[in-house]
């Protein structure tokens, strides 16, 4: 979801760009162009908003079957900043198995 918002930032940058270089040289197709653009980004957007908020629900689904509480606080309150953490470094076995290792 990370890249597809990259990308939906960058068309809608460049359709900002298209439609002020429009206006200033009065060409409507150019003007179509970075309309259709932006409307590319903002669907960018809301598949790349879908797809994190399926993901930060998954993530606290698995915190909590695990028990692992903290993270699951962690996950809530600072959700995008502890989605990338809770990728690399996040619990992988439930906290009870872990204590009885």
């Amino acid at each position: 979801s990370i890249i597809i918002f990259v990308v939906g930032i960058v068309l809608f940058i460049v359709a900002g760009g298209a439609a002020s270089s429009a206006s200033s040289t009065n060409s409507t197709s150019l003007g179509a162009g970075a309309g259709i653009m932006a409307i590319v980004s903002l669907l960018l957007y809301i598949v790349a908003s879908v797809l994190a908020i399926i993901a930060w629900i998954g993530a606290l689904i698995k915190t909590a079957k695990l028990g692992q509480w903290v993270w699951f606080i962690l996950v809530i309150l600072f959700a995008p900043i502890a989605m990338l953490v809770y990728i690399f470094a996040g619990p992988t076995e439930p906290k009870t198995a872990a204590m009885a290792a």
